[in-house]
Formats: C-alpha cells, sequence, structure tokens
C-alpha cells in the first residue's frame, strides 16, 4: 500500500494534439490521469482517444469541444464542470481567445491516449 504525491515540476509534456499540451500525472495499465493545458484561443487539432473512456473535470477557463460526423455538434463547459467523451469520438477542442483553459483528464482503458485524426469522417 501507498500514497503518492506529484508537484506540478515533476510532470512533463507527453505525446499530444497540434493546441494541447498533456502532462501525465498518474499511469497504471488501465488508467492515465493526465493536466491538459489549452492556449486562450487555441483551436486543437482533430483527435480521438481510442478504445479509452475520457472523463474531465475543468480547473479553470473554458471551451468548446466539436464532435460529431460532420464536427459540427458542440459541448460547453467552464471551471468546475465535468465532462466524458466516450471510446473512438472525433473531437477537437476550442478554447476563448481571452484566457488559457487547464482541465485533469482520466483516460480509462488501454491502448493509445490520443491518435491524432484529420477530422471527424477521417477514420
Amino acid at each position: 500500500m501507498t500514497v503518492n504525491v506529484v508537484t506540478p515540476d515533476e510532470v512533463e509534456a507527453d505525446e499530444s494534439t497540434p493546441g494541447v499540451v498533456r502532462k501525465t500525472v498518474f499511469e497504471t495499465e488501465n488508467a492515465v490521469m493526465v493536466q491538459s493545458h489549452i492556449a486562450g484561443g487555441t483551436t486543437s487539432g482533430w483527435h480521438h482517444h481510442g478504445d479509452r473512456h475520457v472523463y474531465g473535470y475543468v480547473v479553470e477557463g473554458a471551451g468548446t469541444v466539436e464532435y460529431g460526423p460532420a464536427g459540427n455538434e458542440t459541448r460547453e463547459s467552464s471551471a468546475g464542470d465535468f465532462f466524458y467523451i466516450s471510446p473512438g469520438t472525433i473531437h477537437r477542442d476550442i478554447t476563448p481567445a481571452e484566457k488559457d483553459t487547464v482541465v485533469l483528464v482520466c483516460f480509462v482503458g488501454s491502448g493509445p491516449v490520443v491518435v491524432n485524426s484529420d477530422g471527424p469522417n477521417a477514420d
């Protein structure tokens, strides 16, 4: 049995999507917890998270996720909101220009954490 504490200067940026900086905090065989930073005014590249379930919490800032067969469906979230993205959902993240967004995300399942894509109908 153990208890681990990770300080901000102990995490490093990992595999990412254009426009998103992901820092792995904890990783086990079936779960990865990351802190994601998305600069204000950013639209990330299209991507999905393979077979992983995505559970998140918006720490600060706000954003919109575009998804759906034509990429024209949206969901908005802001500081204090929780969100879920189902496995294989191709999406991109958009942040307002005035403020960076910080999100804690837990990827549950196996396989890659991020798979970059050319768009909703590309994969």
